[in-house]
């Protein structure tokens, strides 16, 4: 709970000291005293903005400080205001960001001022309500739907993504495929740029290589008089028999014979080369297509034929990878429209448990608000589905929200024979102050504080409407510790402690200043007779004080 409030130098605060205490805390004053201080001090630790006018005149700085005390220990936060500095927050007496307090003290505390009012005329926080209200039958659910939604919310997500790339996919499948025929409608061989830049070169000098490698055969083996291997022949078989005759001779007759066999054999292959010399222009035109056609897959795929060839190899690969992903993405939206239907099925059980809660929730607030003094009001709570109209499961789901498949919304009517309408269209301050207050008695939004703190509960109400409000502030604060800023003394009658506010002013030193104490006894009866409009030593104001404090301690 929150068991000590202290603020120095804030506007008209020069220094206060509260020290709450567990059940109703009521804080007290005159209007234009300053109550609306104390609830700009609990804005401050929860992180709102404070500049230099909420600094007190001539001070340095103003400073914010609470202690909370649990089961689980102690905490003590601050946020101090420096003039001509950056605002800071502590978090027990070390450095912190304001956003890091006040998302500790949102689990402890809960602030309600106009802005709450504010907050619950909208429809999303009607729906919280509501589900606060059911608890754990619903929370289940919830929690289910919110998975089920991420979930296909996710995979939409992801399969966008991947069409997005599946467009890129496709233009590159359609560039490899294109590429892949090409280069293998060509059927490149290994090797063949260099083997067909020979081919190339003998056909385009296929003439002049005839005319040198016929008169060189035709002098090696022609059939004139003057052939070389006719002479070598002569000579061989002279030398041969000279051999006979002189053993001496033999080995040049063995050198002739291979010399003879050597000029034989290389006749042989002069000619077979001149046999297979193609001089035909045909034959010379479509080696210059087939190599004009490999440079060309040269110039786009490789600087040779081997790697023309493994740049096939490699497309062919990259195809096989991009046509698995295309198949993926089959499986991904399979994945992804059954995460639609599961999510609509969560949605609707969702949807069947609201609608089956609603009026329950619907009437315990209209009986809170008949023991608020509000004995003709009705309430209802309307849900309405999102998806009207849609008949596809694509546009069924595109019309679900984070929150399921309908929108709530609250409808109230304060008179007898007045049809109800919503909410944020009908209510007065002072209905939706006791609207709020009604639910917020029967819901805990899952917050489990320990401490809720209320700033203009009572606007707009007196009487004994006021008499009902301090009676329903008394039972929610045998559940938890209440702070609550009021002017109104049916509702401070009810408090375990109360505070005061003061405004006092000092024409000589020229200052104002704004004073805060616990009253008691004498002090509190006092009070409560300036609350009812009345002197402190009014006899019938202080009977009046003192009968609600006696009726207060009877509830």
């Amino acid at each position: 709970m929150l068991a000590e409030l202290a603020i120095d130098d804030l506007v008209l605060i020069a220094r206060a000291r509260l020290e709450l205490c567990p059940g109703l805390n009521v804080i007290s004053g005159e209007t234009g005293a300053g109550k609306t201080l104390l609830a700009q001090a609990i804005g401050l630790l929860l992180g709102q903005r404070g500049g230099e006018d909420l600094i007190r005149p001539g001070a340095p700085r103003a400073l914010v400080q609470a202690l909370f005390e649990s089961n689980e220990g102690s905490l003590a936060v601050a946020r101090e205001l420096p003039r001509g500095g950056r605002s800071r927050a502590l978090m027990n007496g070390l450095l912190s960001s304001a956003s890091a307090v006040e998302e500790t003290l949102r689990e402890r505390l809960a602030f309600y001022g106009q802005l709450e009012h504010t907050r619950l005329l909208q429809v999303e926080r009607q729906l919280d309500l509501l589900d606060g209200f059911a608890g754990g039958e619903v929370a289940a659910l919830v929690e289910e739907y919110t998975a089920a939604y991420r979930r296909a919310v996710d995979l939409s997500r992801e399969l966008e993504r991947s069409r997005g790339a599946g467009r890129e996919r496709e233009r590159e499948i359609e560039m490899l495929r294109f590429q892949a025929d090409e280069i293998q409608a060509a059927a490149v061989e290994p090797g063949e740029d260099e083997r067909l830049a020979r081919e190339r070169e003998r056909a385009r000098h296929a003439g002049k290589l005839l005319e040198r490698t016929g008169g060189a055969l035709s002098l090696l083996a022609g059939e004139g008089e003057h052939a070389a291997l006719d002479g070598l022949r002569v000579a061989q078989r002279l030398v041969g028999e000279a051999a006979g005759v002189d053993a001496a001779l033999e080995p040049l007759a063995v050198r002739l014979d291979a010399l003879a066999a050597e000029a034989d054999d290389l006749a042989a292959a002069l000619r077979a080369y001149v046999d297979d010399l193609d001089v035909d222009p045909s034959r010379r035109d479509a080696l210059e297509l087939r190599y004009d056609k490999l440079r060309s897959l040269m110039r786009k795929y490789g600087a040779s034929a081997d790697e023309v060839i493994a740049y096939e190899r490699d497309a062919q690969r990259r195809l096989a990878v991009l046509e698995a992903s295309e198949a993926d993405e089959s499986a991904l939206a399979a994945e992804m429209a059954a995460a639609r239907e599961t999510a609509l099925v969560a949605a609707a059980r969702l949807g069947e448990t609201r609608r089956r809660l609603a009026p329950g929730f619907a009437a315990r607030v209209a009986a809170e608000l008949r023991d608020l003094a509000m004995p003709h009001a009705s309430f209802e709570v309307r849900l309405s589905p999102r998806d009207d109209g849609a008949t596809t499961v694509e546009e069924r789901f595109v019309a679900l929200g984070p929150r399921g498949a309908d929108d709530v919304e609250f409808y109230f009517s304060a008179n007898l024979g007045v049809p109800p309408r919503p909410l944020r269209d009908t209510a007065s301050g002072g209905e939706l102050s006791r609207a709020m207050l009604a639910i917020r008695g029967m819901v805990t939004l899952g917050d489990d504080v320990e401490t809720l703190i209320f700033d203009e509960l009572d606007a707009g109400i007196g009487g004994v409407t006021a008499a009902a409000l301090g009676e329903r502030l008394a039972r929610l604060a045998a559940q938890r510790q209440i702070v609550c800023i009021t002017h109104l003394p049916q509702v401070a009658a009810h408090a375990a402690r109360q505070f005061a506010i003061v405004k006092r002013a000092d024409p000589e030193a020229g200052i104002t200043e704004t004073v805060v104490a616990q009253v008691e006894g004498e002090e509190r009866l006092a009070e409560l007779c300036r609350m009812l409009g009345a002197a402190p030593d009014d006899a019938a104001a202080r009977r009046h004080a003192q009968g609600l404090l006696e009726r207060a301690a009877r509830t």
